[in-house]
C-alpha cells in the first residue's frame, strides 16, 4: 500500500477513546488508518515535526489544551492541515468562534456518517490543494525558465501587445541599437521598420492578428534608432506576457544567417551535455572509413562501471556532472584532432582511432581506463571516482558495416565486464563467436525454462492522458528473474531469445497474462494494456487465430488491449502489417508505434501505418528543452499524427522540465519516471493526475 493511501489523523483529547473510536470507522471502510493522540502543544509540536499527517480532531475544550491551541499552534507554524471540530456537548457559540479562527468543519461523535464523510472530504480537498500548490510551483519553474531562455537568447526576442513592445531582451535591444528597454516600452513595432516597408508590414500585422495568413513571417527592412536600415526576417507567433495575450517577434537578422549556419552545423555534431561529439556523428563517420579501401582502425566501446547504482546513489544532476568530467578525460587522453569522441548513448562513449593496429589500441584503452579511475569529480559538493571497461573491434576495407563494427565493439566490451570493472577485452572474430554460440545455447536452456515454468513477471509503468480521462492506461514490461533476487533486463534475454527463435513464444507469454490480469480486474475499472509485440510475431500469420482464440475465450472487453511495434519493426514489416492492424481493428483491439523519430522517413511511415497511438522516442522527448531544431522535429512527428487521428504519447518523461517542454506540444500522454517508475503493482492514481 502506497503512503498516500493511508489517512494519518491527530487527536486531540484528553481521552484515548475517540482516537480509536474515530480509527475503527474508518478502517470499517476499508481505509488504512494512523492514529495518535496529542495531550498539549509539546506533543502536537513533537508529531506534526516526524510525520505528515492530514487532519486534526480535537474536542472544543479539554484541561490544558483545545482546539484553539491547536489552531494557533499550526497558524504559526504555516502548515496546510485542517483541524475538525468534535462536538458532543459544545455551545453554537464555541463553535462559531473556533470557525472563524480557522476550524475546517465541527461534527459531533453521535452521527458517525457525517464525521466519516467529513474526514474524507477533507483528505480529498488537503490532497487538491497539494496538487494545486505543486502545480502553481510548476507553472511558476516554467515561466522562469522561459523567461530566463528569452532574456538570454541570442535571437532578438520582443513581446507586442495591441502593437506596442512590452518586452525586448538584450539582443533585440542590440539589433535595433537600443541601449535599456526603458526606451522601448510602448513604442510601436511599426517604429522598427523601415517606411518603404511599413505598408507592406501593417498589412500583415493585420490579416496576421485576424487569422487571415498562414503565413508567420515576413521579410522585411528593419530600422534602427540611428536610421540605418538592414534587412531583417521576422517570425510571428501567439504567447503571454504577464497573463497578457500578445504577439512574441522573433527578430533574424539575415546577415549574420550564414555564420549562424556554421555555428549551428558545428553545434549539431556535438553532445549538448559532455561537449563531444554525438551519436550521428560518430556513425557518420565510422561510414566514411568502413569498408573504404584502404582505410583501417578500431573502435573503443566505453562504459563507466555500476554507473545505474552511482545514478541512485548520488542524483542524475551529479551523475550528468561526472559523465561530462568523463568525457573530458577520454578526450584529453587522444589529443589526434582526427580521431573522433563520442557520447553514443546516455552513459556510453565510443571513440575511433584512425589507422590504430592492436598495440596502439590496446595502449590507448588502457591510458583512457586509467586515467578515467584517477579522476576524481566534484559531483554538487561531493567526490566521486569511477572506473570504465573498453571494448575494442577492429574496422577495415574487409568490413563494410559500420554497424558490425560496433557490435562486435559491445560484445567486446561484454567480454570486459565478465572479467570485473576496469577492463579491457580485444574482439577476436573467431574466440568470441564460439563464445556467443556457447551463451546463446545457455539463454536458450534458460529462456525455455521460464515459459515452462511461468518465471517471467510483468511490470506496469502508467501512461498518464494530459487531458484526464476514466481510462487507466498501462505499458507492460516484461522481466526475468535472475540469480540473488535480481531481474534480468530485457535488452539481456531479448536479443537471445530472437536469434534462438523463441521471441513469438515470449511474446505470446506477454499478451496471454495481459488477458488473464484484465479478466480479472473488478468491475467498473477501465484498463488498457500496451504490449510490445516483435517483428517475428508481426509476420507471424498464425498471430492473428491465436488472438482470435483467446479474446473469445477470455470474454475481453473492447480496447482494452493494444500491440505496440517499434518504429524500425514497422519500417521492415509494412505489409505484415498492415494485415495486422487490419485484423487488430475486427477484434477490437488497438495499435502503436513505439519509439518513433529515429527513422529519416517516420513522417511517411505515420501515413501509411494505421495506428491509434504513436510514442515518440524517450531520447527526442528529453532533448526537447535543450535542442530547437528536436523540438521542432518532435512538433512536426506530433502534428504529422494529428492529422490522421492518432494520439500522440511522450516516452521517458524524466523531469520537471521535460514536462514543462511537452505541455504546449500538444501530445496527449506521458510515460516515464517522472510519472512513475514501472511497478509490480497497478497502484497509479489517475484521478489525481487528472
Amino acid at each position: 500500500m502506497k503512503h498516500e493511501d493511508i489517512i494519518c489523523i491527530i487527536v486531540i483529547d484528553d481521552s484515548s477513546n475517540d482516537a480509536e473510536t474515530v480509527a475503527n470507522r474508518l478502517r470499517d471502510t476499508g481505509r488504512a488508518v494512523r492514529a495518535v493522540r496529542a495531550e498539549d502543544d509539546e506533543d502536537l509540536r513533537k508529531h506534526m515535526a516526524q510525520h505528515q499527517w492530514d487532519m486534526v480532531l480535537s474536542k472544543p475544550e479539554i484541561p490544558f489544551f483545545g482546539a484553539h491551541d491547536a489552531l494557533d499552534v499550526i497558524g504559526k507554524m504555516g502548515v496546510d492541515l485542517p483541524v475538525l471540530i468534535i462536538a458532543d456537548d459544545a455551545s453554537e457559540q464555541t463553535v462559531t468562534d473556533l470557525l472563524e479562527s480557522g476550524a475546517r468543519d465541527a461534527v459531533l461523535m453521535a452521527r458517525p456518517q457525517r464525521l466519516l464523510q467529513t474526514m474524507l472530504r477533507e483528505v480529498d480537498d488537503r490532497h487538491k490543494r497539494r496538487q494545486y500548490r505543486n502545480c502553481e510551483r510548476l507553472l511558476q519553474e516554467a515561466n522562469q525558465r522561459a523567461q530566463g531562455l528569452v532574456e538570454s537568447s541570442r535571437d532578438a526576442i520582443a513581446y507586442v501587445h495591441e502593437g506596442m513592445h512590452v518586452f525586448a531582451n538584450s539582443s533585440y535591444l542590440d539589433t535595433f541599437g537600443y541601449s535599456d528597454v526603458i526606451e522601448l516600452e510602448g513604442l510601436p513595432i511599426m517604429d522598427m521598420v523601415a517606411p518603404e516597408d511599413q505598408g507592406k508590414f501593417k498589412n500583415f500585422l493585420r490579416r496576421y492578428t485576424k487569422g487571415n495568413t498562414e503565413a508567420d513571417t515576413i521579410e522585411i527592412h528593419g530600422l534602427k534608432c540611428n536610421q540605418a536600415t538592414f534587412d531583417v526576417t521576422m517570425e510571428f507567433s501567439p504567447a503571454s506576457y504577464e497573463g497578457e495575450s500578445c504577439i512574441q517577434i522573433i527578430i533574424r537578422d539575415q546577415s549574420l544567417d550564414k555564420a549562424l549556419k556554421q555555428k549551428l552545423d558545428a553545434l549539431s555534431k556535438r553532445d549538448l551535455l559532455t561537449g563531444v561529439y554525438n551519436h550521428q556523428f560518430f556513425l557518420d563517420t565510422l561510414k566514411k572509413v568502413s569498408g573504404k579501401t584502404g582505410q583501417h582502425g578500431a573502435v573503443l566501446y566505453i562504459r563507466p562501471d555500476n554507473f545505474k547504482e552511482l545514478r541512485q546513489k548520488i542524483g542524475i544532476a551529479a551523475s550528468d556532472m561526472v559523465l561530462t568530467d568523463i568525457a573530458t578525460v577520454i578526450n584529453n587522453e587522444l589529443k589526434n584532432g582526427s580521431e573522433a569522441v563520442a557520447r553514443f548513448e546516455s552513459n556510453i562513449f565510443t571513440a575511433i582511432l584512425h589507422n590504430a593496429k592492436t598495440d596502439r589500441a590496446e595502449a590507448v584503452a588502457r591510458r583512457i581506463r586509467d586515467a578515467v579511475a584517477a579522476h576524481i569529480s566534484d559531483a554538487g559538493g561531493q567526490s566521486v571516482t569511477t572506473t570504465c571497461c573498453i571494448g575494442i573491434a577492429f574496422y577495415s576495407e574487409s568490413l563494410p558495416d559500420p554497424q558490425a563494427v560496433i557490435t562486435r565493439a559491445e560484445k567486446a566490451y561484454s567480454q570486459a565486464t565478465e572479467k570485473g570493472g576496469g577492463s579491457i577485452h580485444i574482439h577476436n572474430p573467431g574466440t568470441d563467436e564460439m563464445v556467443d554460440t556457447e551463451r546463446l545455447t545457455l539463454w536458450e536452456k534458460q529462456l525455455k525454462h521460464a515459459l515452462r515454468s511461468n518465471g517471467f513477471r510483468l511490470l506496469y509503468q502508467p501512461v498518464v492522458n494530459l487531458k484526464g480521462n476514466d481510462r487507466e492506461n498501462y505499458e507492460l514490461l516484461l522481466r526475468m528473474p535472475g540469480k540473488n533476487g535480481t531481474d534480468i533486463a530485457p535488452g539481456e534475454f531479448i536479443p537471445a531469445a530472437e536469434k534462438t527463435g523463441l521471441i513469438m513464444a515470449v511474446d505470446r507469454w506477454v499478451v496471454a497474462n495481459a488477458v488473464k490480469v484484465l479478466s480479472e480486474q473488478r468491475t467498473g475499472k477501465s484498463t488498457n494494456f500496451f504490449i510490445r509485440l516483435s517483428g517475428a510475431s508481426i509476420r507471424d500469420t498464425r498471430l492473428l487465430p491465436w488472438l482470435r482464440d483467446l479474446i473469445k475465450a477470455s470474454r475481453l472487453e473492447d480496447n482494452t488491449l493494444t500491440l505496440t511495434i517499434s518504429e524500425s519493426v514497422a519500417s521492415s514489416t509494412i505489409k505484415a502489417l498492415k494485415v495486422v492492424a487490419k485484423g487488430a481493428r475486427e477484434l477490437r483491439l488497438q495499435i502503436a508505434l513505439d519509439h518513433v523519430g529515429l527513422a529519416p522517413n517516420c513522417i511517411n511511415l505515420l501515413k501509411h501505418c494505421d495506428a491509434d497511438f504513436v510514442k515518440i522516442d524517450g531520447s527526442l522527448i528529453g532533448r526537447m528543452s535543450q535542442d530547437p531544431a528536436v523540438k521542432e522535429k518532435v512538433l512536426q512527428i506530433t502534428a504529422s499524427a494529428k492529422e490522421t487521428n492518432k494520439q500522440v504519447i511522450a516516452e521517458s518523461v524524466e523531469d520537471a522540465q521535460t514536462l514543462a517542454s511537452i505541455w504546449s506540444s500538444g501530445m496527449d500522454f506521458i510515460q516515464g519516471h517522472f510519472v512513475q517508475p514501472p511497478s509490480s503493482k497497478m497502484d497509479y492514481d489517475f484521478n489525481s493526475a487528472g
